[in-house]
């Protein structure tokens, strides 16, 4: 799933190459990747309309019109939000494709049809976007209100930092890279976490995720930015699918372990 780089990564692509223009024509190809419209209903609404303004919460795209409308996006899986020019090949899992003067087009596509793109009249008003947790790139997050969106719970640090109430774009690449960079076991209870250890993280979440935005994210699967390029962040993985490489810190061995039902990657040596 594309977490908050590569999201971020695209919202700079398309702020650079839509804004402002105005949309001639949509085509659903697939009615299930539209919410809170039905087709009649969004085609009227987007019809002749323009981007003003392109935001990011969390994992989610929000596309700003005039009309104070937004289109909410979210990739999940497999989903590519992709600025193609004229002549450019549509990709085979295209879903919803906005068209522009001069030939055009902002494709949606999505492999597996778990993402969706939404209408709706005010994005701060969509439930699961009010219960996010603090971004971690912006001033406000500190190792103090980390440890405060912790709360002290006993589970283990991991599956707490995929969970977006607690976080904001995190996912399992870059929280497993995170735990690594800080020495900190995916199983540590959170509440066992010392104040030096709770800093290291939050250091390393910062790093990690400005180290990933500047490589234009991580292509490890179906993910391409908002130009239909990969990115490269993935050559400078040190555990994320590194099972069996040594550790580049320690020299230990880099293991994969079902998690909670997630393939979590970690070095049993320098992690602790």
């Amino acid at each position: 799933m594309p977490e908050l780089p590569e999201v971020e990564t695209v919202r700079r692509d398309l702020t650079r190459s839509l804004a402002g223009k105005r949309i001639t024509q949509v085509e659903i190809l697939n009615v299930g990747s539209l919410k809170g419209a039905t087709p009649k209903g969004f085609l009227r609404e987007i019809s002749g309309r323009s981007f003003t303004r392109f935001d990011r919460r969390g994992k989610y795209l929000i596309l700003h019109m005039g009309t104070g409308q937004a289109l909410v996006v979210h990739l999940k899986m497999t989903g590519v939000l992709q600025y193609q020019q004229k002549g450019d090949s549509l990709p085979r899992a295209a879903r919803i494709i906005f068209y522009f003067s001069g030939g055009k087009r902002l494709v949606f596509s999505d492999q597996r049809k778990f993402g969706s793109i939404e209408l709706v009249r005010d994005a701060g008003s969509i439930h699961s976007l009010q219960k996010m947790g603090p971004e971690p790139l912006e001033k406000d997050f500190t190792p103090e209100i980390l440890k405060e969106r912790l709360g002290g719970r006993k589970g283990p640090i991991k599956p707490l930092l995929l969970d977006q109430i607690i976080v904001a774009g995190l996912g399992n690449i870059y929280a497993a890279e995170a735990l690594h960079r800080a020495g900190i076991a995916p199983q540590r209870p959170a509440n066992k976490l010392s104040g030096p250890e709770l800093k290291k993280l939050h250091r390393a979440i910062v790093q990690v995720l400005k180290e990933a935005i500047d490589a234009r994210g991580s292509s490890v699967d179906t993910y391409r930015d908002g130009q239909g390029k990969k990115g490269w962040f993935q050559v400078k993985h040190r555990v994320y699918g590194k099972q069996g490489n040594k550790c580049k810190r320690c020299g230990g061995t880099i293991v994969k372990e079902i998690f909670r039902g997630r393939g979590t990657y970690w070095c049993p040596k320098c992690q602790r």
